[in-house]
């Protein structure tokens, strides 16, 4: 049974009546040698009153309403005294008062999932009109990853707001940097939605500060990679006992054969294939991105791995994008390509090497890249230039070296 330490006592005040001749029912809270009183709202004939019993006698149906009540209102005013004890509250007979007329703001505080699933729910209704599908794939998917972290490192499946802290802050990203396996710049993405999330709970007076403005949070400087044609052809000839790695190796060849993105991946649906009047079979998909609709010729290499995978629930089973992340560094290594590749490497690798690098042109790469002008597919066209200077410069060195002229 639980201890209180609170008194809840009822009984009449029999010098007051009301125009019927019934006296209100009182009670009153004792705590701390400090007790207030007020009234239920109940009144009753002061003969009708069994004081012993802190009840009205008989059992008239009006006398088991009122006795029902006066129950309800005492358990009521335990439960709103645990409540309070458990968020750290020196309970005095005044706040349980406030407590059980719910004008306590703390009984009613907010959860950090609250705040998600407000801003998520609002956000979702926008989807498509001003807020892209990807950036909302964003928000759920840092909701998941918040989840999963609060479950694991607290046991818990929400904490509340006033219980973030700078350590909470840093435990969220050693949590996606070791167990996630998650670079810093993937890890800055969900930690700037944190932060933005923690923002909109300050405006809204859910908390006073936002303890994720006191970290530092900076992208490291990132150049944009793509694999050149030997390099491609090793991740091509890569074969490995290893499922996870297969499917890794795969579905990035994929990318680098349709110049699609991994959401873009992940959503492919047969609805997405055409086929033309010469027998030909287009990818005709909008962005989850940006909206716009890349057309795609499905090449050889691409046809042969949506043929492997055909007859599963999805067209591709594609991994998490941290875990493909992981296994495409593995497979980088024992392929002995010495540069950082994750899975968007794929797009690049498509835009760069597989097209423009054979004189396809910039406009309809960027068709097929669903970009919406031609300057971001300029980008791809500027680093096959740098990549082609710096092999030229080698060439360069190989034939002057120590010549005299």
């Amino acid at each position: 049974m639980e201890k209180h330490c609170t008194m809840v006592y009822f009984s009449l005040r029999e010098s007051k009546q009301n125009k019927k001749g019934l006296s209100p029912i009182e009670v009153s809270i004792t705590t701390n040698g400090k007790r207030i009183y007020f009234s239920t709202g109940k009144h009753v004939p002061a003969a009708d009153w069994n004081k012993e019993k802190q009840a009205v006698k008989g059992k008239s149906e009006e006398a088991q309403l009122i006795n029902g009540y006066l129950i309800q209102l005492r358990n009521k005013i335990y439960q709103k005294e645990i409540e309070l004890l458990q968020k750290g509250y020196l309970i005095t007979a005044e706040l349980l008062k406030e407590a059980i007329t719910d004008k306590v703001e703390a009984l009613n505080e907010k959860t950090l999932l609250d705040v998600l699933n407000e801003h998520n729910t609002e956000r979702k209704a926008m989807v498509g009109k001003t807020v892209a599908p990807a950036t909302y794939w964003v928000f759920e998917y840092t909701g998941r990853l918040l989840r999963e972290f609060i479950l694991k490192k607290y046991n818990r499946e929400d904490l509340y707001l006033r219980e973030l802290n700078i350590g909470f802050i840093q435990g969220f990203h050693s949590f996606l940097l070791s167990e996630k396996k998650m670079g810093q710049n993937s890890c800055t993405k969900h930690l700037k939605f944190l932060k933005k999330l923690l923002n909109l709970a300050v405006a809204n007076s859910y908390i006073s500060y936002n303890p994720v403005n006191a970290y530092k949070v900076e992208r490291e400087p990132v150049e944009v990679d793509f694999l050149d044609e030997e390099e491609l052809r090793k991740i091509i000839n890569f074969d490995t006992p290893i499922p996870r790695f297969e499917k890794a190796r795969d579905f990035f060849l994929f990318g680098c054969f349709t110049g699609l993105s991994y959401i873009d991946i992940k959503t492919l649906a047969p609805e997405h294939f055409e086929k033309d009047n010469t027998g030909r079979i287009w990818i005709k998909k909008r962005r989850v991105k940006t909206g716009v609709l890349s057309r795609i010729p499905l090449l050889p290499i691409a046809k042969l791995i949506l043929d492997k995978y055909k007859g599963g629930e999805k067209l591709l089973p594609i991994q998490d994008p941290a875990d493909i992340n992981k296994y495409l560094k593995d497979i980088a290594i024992l392929c002995g390509i010495n540069k950082r590749i994750c899975f968007h490497t794929s797009r690049h690798t498509f835009a760069s090497t597989v097209t423009l690098a054979n004189n396809i042109s910039l406009e309809v790469v960027s068709k097929m890249l669903g970009h919406t002008n031609t300057r971001m597919t300029a980008h791809y066209a500027k680093l096959i230039d740098k990549c082609i200077g710096e092999q030229m410069d080698k060439l360069m060195d190989t034939f002057t070296g120590d010549s005299d002229y």
